[in-house]
């Protein structure tokens, strides 16, 4: 990365123009598992229902998207706001997230056609766009007791 005493200035290239898939007005339905039950057969058993609008903008420079999610999950809010860009130096993408309960996450994000891969060291998520780009659909899972279970499921549709 790129840091105040480097000489070198950041030029915007074809990494970050690949992060326009994430812009626009999206709205989104699915099944939360992550607070329920998973000891069961079946982790995905006791699922609730998510809710949720996000939009991605550009930030100033079109280096970096601003992604800006407001979830109810079984009624409850969960917000979250992120960071995507691309670290050229170290030649790969990256998503940087808070959110309303107060957890700061840091994922590598990796770009494979229309896939984009989230990998954090208790969660990832894979997120498949649709060929117009007016679909996404989203697989969260997270390790519990060294084993990835089903977190959330969701699909968002393109509002603009």
């Amino acid at each position: 990365m790129t840091t105040r005493n480097d000489p070198s200035i950041p030029k915007r290239g074809s990494k970050h123009e690949a992060l326009a898939v994430f812009l626009g007005a999206w709205k989104a339905e699915g099944i939360s598992y992550g607070g329920t039950d998973q000891s069961g057969a079946d982790p995905r058993s006791n699922g609730v229902p998510w809710k949720s609008t996000h939009t991605g903008t550009w930030h100033t420079g079109r280096f970096f998207v601003i992604q800006d999610e407001r979830a109810h999950v079984d009624g409850a809010p969960f917000d979250t706001l992120s960071i995507l860009g691309a670290d050229d130096d170290a030649g790969h993408y990256f998503s940087r997230s808070v959110e309303n309960h107060g957890f700061y996450r840091h994922y590598a994000l990796r770009a494979d056609g229309v896939t984009w891969t989230l990998t954090g060291e208790t969660e990832r998520a894979t997120t498949t766009f649709s060929d117009d780009n007016r679909k996404q659909t989203v697989v969260w899972e997270w390790k519990v007791d060294g084993k990835w279970l089903p977190l959330c499921d969701r699909t968002a549709t393109r509002q603009d």
